[in-house]
């Protein structure tokens, strides 16, 4: 069976993550998003340091930085952002993620795939459309258990 990746011959997402903290390495991430960039996949990662925030997007194909942009904190910004901040150890894989939501939705064509923090929770936010897209459904889904945490209409 080939994994969410490998269905969409992008880069599995523990490799982004290292070429994300390869580069930010004293970083936390406050999102982490899997959409489409016109006809291609891309991630987008936003993190910070004690310093800065930093804005990073890669092309989910073949690693190609889409932008890179750093920019200062200001004075105690740093501590206000540690509370927004993801827990990424132990993240189900978006194989997972990707058939949890499926099974949740009664939209079949999933399109974009974030990372977020609700409270004190890390969760995997997929967006699913139908066929000809006038309908979208968002599935809220733990990223560590799996659990689905919401589910909403929004077309």
């Amino acid at each position: 069976m080939l994994t969410f990746e490998q269905e969409r011959n992008i880069l599995p997402l523990a490799e982004v993550l290292d070429q994300y903290f390869t580069k930010y390495p004293n970083s936390q991430l406050l999102k982490l998003q899997l959409e489409f960039e016109g006809p291609f996949l891309k991630y987008e990662f936003v993190g910070f340091d004690d310093t800065n925030r930093y804005t990073f997007e890669i092309n989910a194909a073949n690693g190609a930085i889409l932008k890179e942009r750093q920019k200062f904190l200001k004075p105690n910004e740093s501590e206000k952002l540690n509370k927004k901040a993801l827990n990424i150890t132990n993240l189900l894989p978006l194989t997972d993620i990707n058939q949890l939501a499926l099974q949740h939705s009664e939209l079949q064509h999933p399109f974009q795939w974030e990372l977020d923090r609700v409270r004190e929770r890390t969760v995997w936010k997929v967006e699913l459309a139908n066929e000809i897209g006038d309908q979208i459904t968002e599935v809220k889904l733990d990223a560590h258990k799996g659990t689905l945490v919401q589910l909403k209409l929004k077309h």
